[in-house]
């Protein structure tokens, strides 16, 4: 088995080339669904894609986070039939609270909920639709995932989920793009039948790709090997409550907007809100590849090394990111009215302050994988419930005095809050420092010599050999 760092080398490099796709494509998404579809009718794709993103999480219950935990254990120790079992039941277990979720979703609450946070009719009629994307998105982030544990980083990243996977926003986009050179007219039903579409060609590549990895004789499997389908709820649920926790703070405030305030200005902070995002880019690149990488050094006990590895990422990660965070600082209002148009101009001052509280979130490291990864999931669990909990109170008051403004400062302070206090947990339960620093670069600076030498012989060889000849 390859190393710990030929292994986050090799998957950063697949890992920065893909995320860094995905981050150009969400930006072409936006900026094309702003200029096809009329201001209101963005703020409503916004609503409807919070409304999916939430909903998955509550639909995949935490078992994504499973497949990362169980399947490099078992790869590791060789027992290919554990991880597969292991697969098995997750897709049985997420195929009961994918099927409740979608019910939900087109019952009267979840028609009631639509017409809530639109102001309207038009986001409850496409309920239906929202539920079927919903499915779709779940679906695929499952197979990611679990290609995520097998470390296939480049499958995990392609297939990925609603706007988060390269392949997904490249049909998109192409179709998009498409439709607004040949100045076609499409409407959000449209729009939303796109991303169903284009999920559903990825669900089936996907499976097909996965197909071979878990086809494995049934004599060698033996259900003694893996958790029953019941004790993965109880495995599942402390990353369940995490993930809800964390992913209403930073929807909540496209949902808080959406209730005080009218579409058009949903759709103006949600632009902004994907510029600013693009700080923590850096961070999404590297916990792509880190997950199954803790989990293994924790199994063997080796926080040393865990520490290094991380620290190292998150200096790198922050340097990066601060390179972002200067362009959006230094392009003003320029850059959303060059995007977007210039009726979304003028949030210049929303979107750094977005942008300040990612900053501080890479520069805080990958906290939550880290209690995830080390069976530390319910002090995850707790923390994001308490930050998430205030975040979303603030939100309420703030957005109700001061507009989008008030809510970028809620969704910041929440961020900032929720770091600190993982920061503060992983020193207790662990011992150890994530936040950025410089004593992991030694070790990645060590591979890249090792490499760069292994290169260097080879090559001398070849020419050695060629002078024998």
């Amino acid at each position: 088995m390859k190393s710990v760092s030929q292994r986050l080398l090799r998957g950063g490099i697949i890992a920065v080339l893909g995320r860094s796709s995905i981050a150009i494509g969400v930006v072409l998404v936006n900026a094309l669904v702003a200029r096809l579809l009329s201001p209101e009718e963005t703020g409503l794709f916004f609503l409807a894609l919070s409304l999916v993103t939430v909903a998955a999480v509550i639909a995949d219950f935490g078992f994504g986070k499973t497949l990362l935990r169980i399947i490099p254990d078992a790869v590791s120790t060789g027992d290919e039939a554990r991880a597969l079992l292991h697969i098995r039941h997750v897709f049985i277990a997420a195929t009961i609270t994918i099927v409740v979720t979608a019910l939900v979703l087109i019952s009267p609450f979840g028609l009631w909920l639509a017409e809530k946070l639109s102001h309207g009719l038009v986001l409850g009629e496409l309920m239906p639709l929202v539920a079927l994307w919903l499915v779709i998105t779940v679906v695929l982030s499952l197979l990611a995932e679990t290609c995520r544990g097998y470390h296939q980083i480049a499958a995990a990243i392609f297939y990925g989920g609603a706007l988060t996977g390269l392949g997904n926003i490249l049909l998109v986009t192409l179709a998009l793009a498409l439709a607004w050179y040949s100045s076609l007219t499409i409407d959000l039903r449209q729009l939303v039948i796109l991303f169903i579409c284009s999920g559903s060609v990825l669900v089936l590549f996907a499976s097909l790709k996965l197909q071979r990895k878990l086809r494995l004789s049934t004599s060698r499997l033996n259900n003694g090997n893996s958790r029953s389908v019941k004790s993965l709820f109880v495995l599942a649920w402390p990353f369940w409550i995490s993930s809800m926790a964390m992913i209403l703070m930073t929807h909540a405030e496209i949902w808080i907007l959406g209730y005080l305030r009218p579409p058009e200005e949903v759709a103006a902070f949600g632009l902004v809100a994907r510029l600013a995002l693009l700080v923590s880019f850096p961070l999404i690149i590297v916990n792509s590849v880190l997950p199954p990488i803790i989990s293994e050094l924790y199994a063997s006990d080796d926080i040393k090394k865990m520490e290094r590895m991380l620290r190292g990422s998150a200096g790198i990660t922050t340097l990066a990111s601060l390179a972002v965070f200067f362009v959006l600082l230094i392009s003003g209002d320029w850059l959303p009215r060059f995007l977007f148009g210039e009726y979304f101009s003028g949030n210049w001052n929303i979107m750094m302050v977005l942008a300040a509280g990612w900053l501080f979130h890479v520069w805080a490291g990958s906290g939550g994988f880290v209690l995830s990864m080390t069976d530390n999931q319910k002090s995850g669990m707790i923390i994001n419930v308490t930050a998430g909990s205030l975040t979303l109170l603030a939100g309420l008051w703030l957005t109700d005095q001061y507009g989008g403004l008030g809510m970028a400062v809620a969704s910041s302070s929440g961020i900032v809050l929720i770091n600190i206090m993982m920061l503060l947990m992983i020193r207790h339960k662990l011992g150890m420092k994530i936040y950025a620093g410089l004593s992991g670069f030694r070790d990645i600076a060590n591979e890249l010599q090792k490499r760069l030498n292994s290169s260097q012989k080879i090559t001398a060889q070849g020419d050695a050999d060629k002078d024998v000849k």
